[in-house]
């Protein structure tokens, strides 16, 4: 028998032709598409601004309820070194009104100028309130933030405001912190700061909150947020046209509306007499 001969040579696979590549081709957006994405990306943000902003300001109302309870700490600080007076600028006639002190009138005012003198919460510093931002809301529409505080850094001998209108003496019978006493309605003075909204023109413009809502701190420490209805709380345009003693009159106004806001809803506020 012949012994079987096995077949070594590969076989042949049959050709197959390549498979052609698959490619697929990425289509742009067209005009229309584009416009189309544009407008709902457009709309999203329009529906959240409002969102965004209405968060944006009660925060600032929160950290500016945070300057006000640290202003009053502050005020504490120095009544506990003075035989619980509260700071208060110098008792030198004011102008226009000899018969009263500077230290009389609700004012925003830290420093005098003209007399190198401490003005309202202006005798906290550096002492008893070691942060002068704290003198400042972080919602006032002005540049007094920056080119304030440069002032009371550099301890210039200019005049300096800050974003809060202070008590002083104004409407009160006591200058104790323990008790001020009564204001002119007979209702006991216990507002001590709030936000200062002045609606006058040029560099008399300038507010906290829009003027929408203010901050008030009281003897005790606390601070509460009320509606600035009408401008409850503002320093109006009509205001300034009998100065000084339209102004006097409306800053008295509005410390009287702060104590009665503590009690009752302050558009009740019985007028002065």
């Amino acid at each position: 028998m012949r012994p079987e001969r096995h077949n070594l040579r590969p076989q042949r696979q049959p050709h197959r032709a390549p498979r052609a590549a698959c490619v697929r081709q990425r289509r742009a957006l067209t005009l229309v598409e584009l416009l189309v994405v544009v407008a709902i990306v457009a709309l999203l943000v329009a529906a959240l601004l409002p969102g965004l902003s209405q968060a944006r300001a009660r925060s600032q109302l929160s950290v500016c309820l945070g300057h006000l309870r640290q202003i009053g700490l502050g005020i504490q600080s120095y009544a506990a070194q003075h035989n619980d007076a509260i700071p208060r600028g110098p008792a030198a006639p004011l102008p226009f009104f000899p018969d009263q002190g500077w230290d009389q009138w609700l004012t925003n005012q830290l420093q005098i100028g003209m007399l190198h003198a401490a003005q309202g919460l202006g005798p906290l510093l550096p002492a008893d309130l070691r942060e002068p931002r704290v003198l400042f809301c972080p919602a006032d529409d002005t540049s007094d933030p920056v080119e304030e505080l440069a002032k009371i850094e550099e301890r210039a001998a200019l005049d300096a405001y800050c974003s809060y209108f202070y008590r002083q003496r104004d409407q009160t019978t006591r200058d104790r912190l323990s008790c001020l006493g009564e204001n002119a309605l007979g209702l006991p003075a216990r507002a001590l700061v709030l936000d200062a909204n002045s609606l006058g023109s040029g560099a008399l413009l300038r507010t906290n909150h829009e003027a929408r809502r203010v901050n008030i701190l009281y003897l005790d420490g606390h601070a509460a947020t009320f509606e600035n209805h009408e401008q409850l709380f503002s320093l109006r345009a009509a205001d300034y046209a009998g100065f000084p003693a339209s102004v006097e009159r409306r800053l008295n106004e509005i410390i009287v509306s702060a104590d009665y806001a503590e009690r009752d809803d302050p558009r009740r506020t019985p007028p002065l007499p």
